[in-house]
């Protein structure tokens, strides 16, 4: 499977809130991020080095965890350069507004060679104990109902949060995922999905290339 270019662009224009700035001089020219990835087929995890200047920092982005945190220095004051090998041009180049420059987590969608990156502005009041960050990267709508709550919507190349029960109880609910095809809903998948107010997941749904069934990505960060 191959995410479009469309896709993903929609993604990176609309999934970091617009915040309050930064004002701490000592973060000004730095950011603060984790890094995790997203690969149907499961490749060598890629190695950049980060930030301009001399002090550059060598991340390797996993799969299957989050990495992190690191810390880089912005060029210009606005952007984190990603290099890989001995080029002259960094392969990849992020506008980091002020209120990104901590609690920040790239997701690295692969395609082919090249790399999309998404923006996750994720504080602990945005993004809780027990809350799911879900990117819809099927064609469809997506509806998503965990236990008694209202179901979560969310449009193609759209990302939403699922909040979990409220609580310290570690319980596990019952998950009901529905996609919209043309005017019908139509049920893609019954789960029971745990909820534990320590840790807090970010998934991909997708369909399988190889199934065409519904699938989630999922990486855990625990808080």
């Amino acid at each position: 499977m191959r995410l479009a270019p469309c896709v993903l662009a929609a993604a990176l224009l609309t999934t970091t809130p617009a915040l309050a700035q930064n004002t701490d001089p000592k973060k000004a020219g730095k950011v603060e991020f984790r890094v995790t990835r997203f690969d149907t087929d499961d490749r060598e995890s890629p190695v950049f080095r980060a930030g301009s200047g001399a002090k550059q920092v060598e991340i390797e982005v996993p799969l299957t965890f989050i990495a992190g945190p690191f810390e880089a220095t912005l060029r210009e004051g606005v952007f984190l350069d990603l290099w890989q090998g001995a080029a002259e041009k960094p392969a990849i180049s992020l506008e980091i507004l002020p209120a990104e420059r901590e609690h920040l987590l790239l997701v690295f969608f692969q395609q082919d060679e090249s790399f999309r990156v998404l923006k996750v502005h994720a504080p602990p009041n945005r993004i809780k104990g027990g809350d799911r960050f879900i990117i819809n990267a099927t064609p469809n709508e997506m509806a998503i109902k965990l236990g008694n709550a209202q179901p979560l919507m969310i449009q193609p190349s759209k990302s939403g949060v699922l909040a979990g029960p409220p609580g310290s109880e570690i319980v596990s609910l019952p998950v009901l995922v529905s996609l919209k095809h043309e005017d019908d809903w139509k049920l893609a998948s019954t789960e029971q999905w745990p909820c534990d107010s320590r840790f807090r997941k970010y998934l991909v749904a997708y369909l399988s290339p190889r199934s065409r069934q519904l699938v989630f990505h999922s990486v855990t960060e625990r808080l």
